[in-house]
């Protein structure tokens, strides 16, 4: 399997765990908002869009999906408690559920791509958007579609810096850590 984007997602992460040499990531700091956020968020917005096409055509070839609420469709037909994944952050003792949204009587897309798309589309006006928050949780997102989509390799690595999901239990081991949420 092509691991362009997996390095890709590693390389993202780098840029946003130099941020926090300048804005510890904590709650209080949620709300800051950046140059380097409004970046980061408009990149990592645009590869889950990549990435979660990806793994739409990889649970069904011929699938068209091309929006957030589609992929949505798509992802949990197949996963059906992805909308529970948690992403942990251990060095900052956080986890993260990026996709929860997912998981409502009536599912919405992540206030995080709203923000996202808000800033793609007016970054004048929803400048505040791009912040910490919604670009931690992005990034969350990001990770969480990859390891959907690269379940089944076993030796996906390198591992992330910041964030975690059971690593390297899952992925390596395939055993005693986490398991993926709607994942048999």
């Amino acid at each position: 399997m092509d691991l362009s984007s997996w390095h890709y997602f590693l390389s993202l992460e780098r840029d946003f765990e130099r941020s926090i040499n300048y804005v510890e990531l904590t709650s209080r700091n949620g709300d800051t908002f950046s140059n380097e956020y409004a970046k980061l968020l408009l990149l990592i917005g645009s590869e889950v869009d990549v990435v979660a096409k990806t793994l739409c055509r990889a649970l069904d070839p011929s699938s068209t999906a091309s929006n957030i609420m589609h992929y949505r469709e798509t992802i949990t037909s197949a996963f059906q408690g992805m909308h529970e994944i948690e992403i942990d952050i251990p060095r900052y003792q956080m986890s993260v559920r990026p996709w929860g949204t997912w998981g409502l009587t009536e599912p919405t897309s992540p206030d995080w791509w709203k923000s996202y798309n808000s800033v793609k589309h007016d970054r004048v006006e929803n400048f505040d958007q791009a912040n910490l928050s919604n670009t931690v949780q992005s990034l969350a997102g990001l990770l969480a579609l990859h390891l959907y989509l690269h379940r089944d390799d076993r030796h996906l690595q390198p591992y992330p810096e910041l964030l975690a999901f059971a690593f390297p239990a899952f992925i390596v081991n395939g055993g005693n850590g986490k398991k993926l949420p709607g994942v048999n």
